[in-house]
């Protein structure tokens, strides 16, 4: 099978996944390990720090974040949620982690794909290897 790119999509259905940035960066290697590339996306709602009431009209209430690798072997990829608007309240039940997905495909077919639960207040760093045989 001739190489190819990997696509990775993150999204989560929370209601309120408008308050956090999400930053993916993957580092694209060949069967001997070298890199042989680097792919980034980011989708950044608000500045950190925001700290909006509610979310705005031009901030869609949900998204998926999409990065397409060039053809390689493997991939190591961090992911980044970076919350601009901390939750509203600090009673715990009311804060409690989120979902979010992260789905890895090549050719169409499914390699990886996990729910984690992302902290409300921290959000989340994710590394992640993944080769298209594993």
């Amino acid at each position: 099978m001739k190489e190819q790119g990997f696509k990775i999509e993150l999204k989560s259905r929370y209601d309120e996944w408008w308050r956090y940035n999400a930053d993916l960066m993957c580092g694209c290697f060949d069967a001997d390990d070298n890199r042989i590339g680097f792919v980034s996306t980011a989708s950044d709602m608000a500045d950190v720090g925001a700290n909006l009431k509610v979310r705005p009209d031009n901030l869609p209430a949900t998204r998926s974040v999409v990065l397409e690798t060039p053809p390689c072997d493997h991939l190591v990829l961090y992911v980044y949620i970076i919350p601009h608007t901390l939750p509203a309240g600090n009673d715990i039940d009311s804060t409690r982690p989120f979902e979010a997905e992260i789905r890895i495909t090549r050719g169409g077919r499914l390699l990886h794909s996990e729910k984690r639960a992302i902290n409300q207040w921290s959000g989340a760093s994710i590394e992640l290897k993944v080769k298209a045989g594993e």
